[in-house]
């Protein structure tokens, strides 16, 4: 089982090392690339997901990724998939959420500059990619595009359970870790390791530890005999009859 990392923003290849000055994690498309370059055709792939978002350009060539690979690819949102991250999570074949993780989805946002024509292309290219989110979480979902439109202007945040309600996750990492299947598992002993008790057990211990009164000699003599060769039969009956 190979994993990949995608931690930090989610940056080009050529802004990564700027942010990583400031002292930010960044993680760009080469450098997963190079990750999954290392990764055997056909090797079952955890891509572990902890990332605020960043820039869409970079999210789409890293999902585009994921989704090309020839690997089983099953997403881990370990802490947070945001923004841009939220939509890489979609390219797994199967997602999972921490159960303290976070998913947020929102409208696309940018910086622009210029006269009202730079202004509109602005506003066109932010329309043209929210339609691009809709279509990738009506894919992973089903839900509707009213429904995903809402959800991105609302700017959503999900938790594990919301994620999984929804359809943008599949389930929850650790739940399907075997517990303990030794002391506590046994329906005879109970969570403290202790032996489960009942009244009609108590009361057939104790007619057992103070039998009722023989007759004579001869009959103490036959019970003393057999006692100890059903002793831990009766223990047993009284256990799990």
């Amino acid at each position: 089982m190979a994993t990949v990392e995608i931690k930090g923003i989610i940056s080009s290849d050529e802004n990564a090392e700027v942010y990583e000055w400031f002292g930010y994690d960044a993680i760009s498309p080469s450098r997963v690339k190079e990750q999954l370059d290392g990764i055997d055709d056909g090797e079952d792939v955890i891509v572990n997901i902890g990332s605020n978002g960043g820039e869409v350009t970079a999210g789409s060539e890293i999902y585009t990724m994921l989704r090309q690979a020839k690997n089983n690819v099953e997403v881990h949102v370990t802490s947070l998939a945001a923004s841009a991250a939220s939509f890489i999570a979609m390219a797994g074949d199967k997602v999972l959420m921490s159960p303290t993780a976070q998913m947020m989805i929102h409208r696309a946002s940018t910086g622009a500059e210029g006269n009202r024509d730079a202004m509109s292309q602005a506003g066109q290219m932010l329309d043209s990619t929210d339609q691009m989110l809709v279509d990738v979480y009506k894919a992973k979902t089903g839900l509707s595009k009213p429904a995903l439109y809402q959800m991105l202007k609302d700017e959503t945040w999900l938790n594990a359970n919301d994620a999984i309600k929804l359809g943008f996750a599949d389930g929850k990492m650790f739940d399907d870790v075997p517990e303990e299947t030794d002391v506590v598992a046994n329906p005879a002993y109970n969570a403290f390791g202790l032996i489960n008790l009942s009244a009609n057990k108590i009361a057939s211990v104790k007619a057992m530890l103070h039998p009722k009164p023989v007759p004579d000699d001869g009959q103490k003599l036959i019970q003393d005999n057999t006692v100890d060769s059903q002793l831990v039969k009766e223990k047993l009956a009284i256990l799990f009859g």
